[in-house]
């Protein structure tokens, strides 16, 4: 069980797509970091479904994240290293085995009427979405042992296309794990103006289906 707050970003759709996509490319024991944790669930659910006996690592920006973190981890008894600090900052000399990258990654004004990023959670990830996540891509490199990957989200409320060129100049492979379509919050309808004026400028991408609105979240692995 994960103890969730109203101050830390609550785990959805995505994260449970990126736990499974985890949990199936992992083929030995391994060092793990959650990067831009949140409440911990995306790491110690991995730990709790794998059935290799990893060494798991979480830092977030967000202090009241770590706190929350820490808390779900002693209440799972689930030994961890937690640390504070925006991106790679807080793991100097540190290599992984696998980076599982949970930074926040959409739109900022679509972060803004989103259901996600309430009560002040930050979400300073620019325009389109890219900011936080193409500066994960550009460091995480030196922070992957030999053979390492790190595993990272694309939600089409951001510019997959710039995520995707990043990614693709600092690794040798980018592969799609999984894809899957999920309904828009009910609670976003009423910014649907706002919604396909961002996508007419090419910032985020959705579809329509039957009068529904649907976004996609695309998990990648690089190495």
């Amino acid at each position: 069980m994960i103890i969730k707050s109203k101050k830390v970003f609550t785990p959805n759709a995505t994260s449970d797509l990126l736990v499974a996509s985890t949990i199936k490319i992992l083929k030995k024991k391994s060092d793990i970091l959650d990067l831009g944790c949140g409440t911990g669930f995306v790491g110690l659910t991995i730990c709790k479904n794998s059935r290799f006996k990893n060494n798991y690592y979480f830092s977030d920006i967000s202090l009241k994240a770590i706190a929350l973190c820490k808390k779900n981890a002693k209440k799972n008894n689930i030994k961890i290293e937690a640390k504070i600090g925006g991106i790679l900052r807080p793991w100097k000399n540190k290599k992984f085995d696998i980076i599982v990258e949970s930074v926040s990654g959409i739109a900022q004004k679509v972060a803004k009427v989103s259901p996600w990023y309430t009560n002040n959670i930050p979400c300073d990830c620019g325009e389109d979405g890219t900011l936080l996540v193409n500066k994960v891509l550009k460091k995480s490199a030196n922070y992957l042992k030999k053979n390492g990957k790190i595993i990272f989200p694309i939600v089409s409320f951001s510019n997959k296309k710039k995520i995707l060129r990043i990614a693709k100049k600092y690794f040798k492979k980018v592969k799609l794990i999984t894809s899957k379509d999920w309904p828009l919050p009910k609670s976003m309808y009423s910014k649907s103006k706002l919604l396909n004026q961002l996508k007419k400028k090419g910032i985020i991408n959705f579809k329509t289906k039957y009068g529904l609105i649907l976004y996609t979240s695309d998990i990648y692995i690089a190495y």
